[in-house]
């Protein structure tokens, strides 16, 4: 039996690098979506994702490729080819340019501290963006660190935990006094109240009074934390074969927190996110799960999150 019957790569913004880790000039071989394609950042700033291959005689455009203006030249034979649109644009030694002298190329929107390429399994053109996260603009936020972890599972398992209220105190301990998810089109907004009163309370916990998520797509969400602690954590999931997941994570702390309180909630929000690990490398996905009375709406979930498939999965509920 499958562990996960989900279709593999659903449709939308995947994360391909960290932006900071992408200088002028670079190039970079990325595996994602079962396949291989190559990033890089042209002369003027901008990010560019094509098909590794060269047209010509199938050089990897990643293996010694190199970066002129907008474009990237392979280096078996010289072939220029445009970021934007992988066409062609120079041979050296013809002005005569094939007609079908390119290298498919992916649509590219960078944002949140990430480079995102679009993938559809129809080969439909983009209709939506993740949302910006506009703190991260305001000076008094400071990149804190990143995190990332590769595990054996899928982006919907990942994202159902979100709405999952009974296991932030199980496995977390986290007191959560409310819940509210709001599905709207592409994006999703979660916000968790902490019982800061709690006893029994983790670490991380007892720095949060409130949490407001939002989801943009089948990958990206925006953690906010408010209480004794101001920060913002941002995390993308990257599908780089079936059932193999890449998560990556950028964390914000506020300058006007105290330093000492945000290494620690993120030393043990690192911690408790962790925990969930060896529960999704060995769970198996339930198509038609139990539900019983007051565990999280997975139902909604899973039909708002059918809208990135183009194929949606056959699901029911048992009581």
């Amino acid at each position: 039996m499958q562990r996960i019957p989900l279709p593999p790569y659903p449709n939308g913004w995947w994360a391909v690098s960290h932006s900071d880790e992408l200088a002028v000039g670079d190039v970079k071989t990325v595996h994602i979506l079962g396949r291989e394609m190559v990033v890089f950042r042209g002369s003027g700033g901008q990010a560019f994702a094509v098909d590794p291959y060269c047209a010509h005689l199938g050089a990897h455009l990643g293996v010694g490729g190199r970066v002129e203006g907008d474009t990237i030249r392979c280096p078996f034979h010289g072939w220029c080819y445009d970021g934007a649109t992988g066409k062609c644009t120079s041979i050296p030694y013809t002005d005569k340019l094939p007609p079908k002298a390119a290298v498919g190329s992916w649509p590219v929107w960078e944002n949140n501290g990430f480079v995102f390429v679009w993938h559809h399994a129809e080969g439909n053109e983009p209709d939506w963006t993740p949302d910006v996260v506009e703190e991260l603009a305001d000076p008094g936020y400071y990149l804190w660190g990143k995190k990332e972890w590769r595990i054996a599972s899928h982006p919907q398992e990942i994202m159902e935990n979100g709405v999952d209220i009974q296991h932030f105190f199980t496995l977390h301990g986290w007191k959560a006094k409310s819940i509210d998810w709001q599905p709207a089109g592409h994006r999703y907004t979660l916000r968790i109240d902490v019982d800061s009163g709690a006893e029994e309370q983790s670490a991380t916990a007892a720095n949060a009074t409130d949490v407001d998520s939002f989801n943009s797509g089948p990958s990206f969400t925006c953690t906010r934390v408010r209480g004794p602690m101001t920060g913002i954590a941002i995390n993308v999931l990257v599908p780089v074969a079936p059932e193999q997941l890449l998560i990556q994570h950028r964390y914000y702390g506020h300058r006007n927190t105290d330093p000492a309180i945000v290494d620690a909630f993120f030393t043990n929000y690192i911690r408790d996110y962790e925990l969930d690990i060896p529960i999704w490398n060995a769970k198996l996905y339930r198509p038609i799960p139990v539900i019983a009375e007051n565990d999280g709406p997975y139902v909604r979930y899973r039909r708002w999150y059918a809208q990135f498939y183009s194929k949606a999965p056959q699901e029911t509920v048992a009581a």
